[in-house]
């Protein structure tokens, strides 16, 4: 990881070099002011210091590449099933007739198979359609030996797990889960009874565009004269309470008519599961593991509560905090029926949504930045980011050959680090979609606390749809009841998968 961020830092400081240059060059004054420039306009007023520190010097250190392991698969076809897009993104690779020759995310991705197949010596072949899960229960059910490596959206592994078409991961030789281009965090919410039947991996580029991120629109934070939230992210005081406070200042009844429109100024636009994310963000987890590894619904203490409260005052849509972009409200326009479209139009401060809309926000006239969603309060460890339960995850399917395709599945994943991985931050978000160097550094915070929630992961008892609903209604205060009322069938569909793992051994 830190070599990583490293290579991300040395090519932030060529970019600059070499903007610096130009611009010297250039018959246009500087300080001009243009808003899309990094480093000109509202950008300038909100960075603190580079993801380089305060001096801008980085030093350099040996790049440590992967080491491929000692084999010959004899050109053996590793075949990968997965979705054939999402957001209109291609989820892993791309027929090299649909590949744009120097876009630089193609390229390191046509670079990465090339890499892989010549040192294993095998041809990688991706069927990539809509619902691959159903394809792959199908196949799997049937014993038929058709696929290497299954993605499906993380909500639907969690089915083919405890149906038992899975491996354990753990098991799997060459999977060499430890290191750092694993996502460890997500291992450890992903288990069950200490065992790991999918994860996620950068292999799928889905896997980042399916998280979920803060955007803020820098026009309306630099016209309020708030503080720097990216100064608040490093010093730990980027907080609940400290989003509320600029959602909250940020709210404006433009024609003072006491109904909050679509075309009033909001806090924060973003949908249901937006909640989620604000209470998640905060630390909490619907489903816990016990000392054996065995999942259980949790019994809403002080602290959840109240990070449920804090989420719940977020989500507010009486007082213009919360604009809920998909659903019902007044004043709705046809043109506005999106929070992205609010956020782009200047009319919300924030908006909370997957990473991948950044490339929808590349068309703004105004600045944006990116920001972890906040911390409960300064006490907490870190900042967390829930994963969606659209976010692929991998499994390595019952009849598929574990000794080859876990050396696959490791190369793939390693190698995908190298390569893909600054391509799609360092090159494709900092040049095309993000406007200041800062938002590189936040993009690491939140890949770093990237998290599951079994709850969605197996949407037992569909109890997480339970808890947005609650959650973002009127009178979403007491979330105790909610427990109340569904926690006997969540338990229950608890104890059925349980029963069935267990079968497994």
């Amino acid at each position: 990881m830190k070599t990583r961020k490293l290579l991300f830092l040395i090519l932030t400081v060529l970019i600059i070099s070499v903007l610096t240059a130009v611009t010297s060059c250039s018959s246009e004054p500087s300080g001009s002011g243009d808003a899309n420039i990094p480093g000109g306009g509202d950008a300038g007023e909100d960075s603190d210091s580079g993801p380089s520190g305060s001096d801008g010097e980085v030093i350099a250190e040996e790049e440590e590449k992967y080491e491929f392991p000692d084999v010959n698969f004899g050109g053996h076809k590793m075949r990968v099933l997965g979705p054939d897009q999402w957001w209109a993104m291609s989820a892993m690779m791309f027929d090299e007739e649909e590949m744009d020759a120097g876009d630089p995310l193609d390229d390191a991705i046509f670079r990465r198979n090339q890499i892989v197949e010549e040192h294993l010596n095998i041809t990688i072949e991706a069927t990539l359609v809509a619902g691959p899960e159903s394809r792959a229960r199908r196949s799997i059910q049937a014993g038929a030996d058709d696929y290497d490596v299954v993605f499906t959206d993380s909500a639907q592994a969690g089915s083919l797990a405890s149906q038992g078409l899975y491996l354990d991961l753990h098991g799997v030789p060459g999977l060499n889960l430890e290191k750092p281009y694993w996502n460890q965090l997500a291992h450890e919410s992903a288990e069950l009874l200490g065992k790991l039947y999918f994860t996620t991996s950068d292999a799928n580029i889905i896997t980042n565009d399916a998280i979920w991120v803060l955007y803020y629109n820098k026009k309306i934070h630099q016209d309020l004269g708030l503080d720097s939230p990216y100064t608040l992210v490093r010093e730990g005081r980027w907080t609940i309470d400290a989003l509320y406070d600029m959602a909250r200042a940020a709210a404006r009844d433009i024609d003072g008519d006491g109904r909050w429109a679509a075309d009033d100024i909001w806090g924060i636009s973003t949908h249901g599961l937006g909640f989620l994310a604000f209470l998640e963000c905060q630390d909490q987890r619907l489903v816990r593991l016990n000392e054996n590894g065995e999942p259980y619904l949790i019994n809403p203490d002080a602290k959840f509560v109240d990070a449920f409260t804090k989420a719940f005052r977020i989500m507010n849509k009486e007082d213009g905090i919360w604009l809920h972009g998909e659903g019902t409200f007044v004043g709705k326009t046809a043109d506005l029926d999106h929070q992205t479209k609010t956020f782009m139009a200047d009319l919300s401060l924030f908006c909370s949504e997957v990473l991948g809309h950044a490339r929808v926000f590349r068309e703004m006239t105004a600045d944006f930045g990116l920001l972890p969603h906040p911390k409960h309060d300064e006490f907490q460890d870190k900042y967390y980011t829930f994963m969606i339960d659209t976010v692929p995850a991998f499994g390595i399917p019952i009849t598929a050959n574990p000794e080859r395709t876990g050396v696959f599945m490791d190369a793939f994943t390693a190698v995908s680090a190298e390569t893909i991985m600054p391509a799609y931050y360092t090159i494709s978000l900092e040049g095309k979609f993000t406007r200041d160097e800062d938002s590189i550094e936040m993009l690491n915070i939140i890949r770093d606390g990237r998290i599951f929630d079994l709850a969605v992961l197996y949407n037992w008892g569909t109890f997480y749809s339970q808890i947005i609903t609650y959650g973002t209604g009127r009178e979403g205060t007491n979330p105790g009841s909610v427990f109340e009322r569904y926690g006997d069938r969540v338990n229950t569909a608890i104890e059925q998968t349980l029963e069935r793992y267990r079968n497994m051994e």
